[in-house]
């Protein structure tokens, strides 16, 4: 839907949405956390749609992600109360950040420039890591450098939780302040 806010697609209210179109029961009363479950099997529902909910956010949120590391440089970290929900949101997500556009010419392009990494998956975190080094030649000397001329971007999922998360930051910018004030 891009005619819609990202919000839409990606709230807690749009997890139950989504179940409630899918399952045929728009009034079901469940929560994300009821339907995470019931995607997980340990829940009576309807395990497609609960499965569906969460890739439909997967979807929104890659596209949305997609334009946002276009004009950033950075690694994106997933949070909030539907991200325990990971193991069911982000094969859409990634799916659709790999995805791909087509020119007026008709070539196909990447959707996003960068190569993207699950950094929850071990494989790709050492790829992530490693990059793709080669040597260069310093200009106007006889040395080289390395330089790893890769473009990526990693995608991982918060382990602290919104609120601490926000506490480590604060606390680590106010040691960057006190340390500006000492220098």
């Amino acid at each position: 839907m891009p005619d819609v806010i990202v919000e839409d697609g990606v709230a807690i209210r749009a997890v139950c949405r989504v179940y409630g179109e899918q399952s045929g029961n728009p009034d079901h009363g469940l929560t994300p956390k009821d339907i995470c479950e019931i995607a997980d099997g340990t829940r009576e529902g309807n395990q497609a749609a609960a499965k569906e909910a969460f890739a439909s956010l997967g979807r929104v949120a890659g596209a949305a992600i997609s334009t946002a590391v276009t004009i950033i440089d950075g690694l994106v970290v997933i949070g909030g109360g539907v991200s325990a929900a990971s193991r069911w949101i982000m094969p859409a997500l990634l799916e659709e950040m790999r995805s791909k556009l087509r020119t007026l010419g008709g070539d196909e392009v990447n959707l996003v420039q960068m190569k993207v990494y699950d950094l929850e998956n071990a494989d790709e975190f050492e790829l992530f890591a490693k990059g793709e080094t080669k040597k260069v030649k310093v200009y106007g000397e006889e040395r080289y450098v390395d330089y790893d001329c890769q473009k990526r971007v990693g995608i991982a999922i918060s382990k602290l939780g919104a609120s601490k998360a926000v506490s480590v930051g604060a606390y680590a910018f106010a040691l960057s302040e006190l340390d500006k004030k000492q220098a």
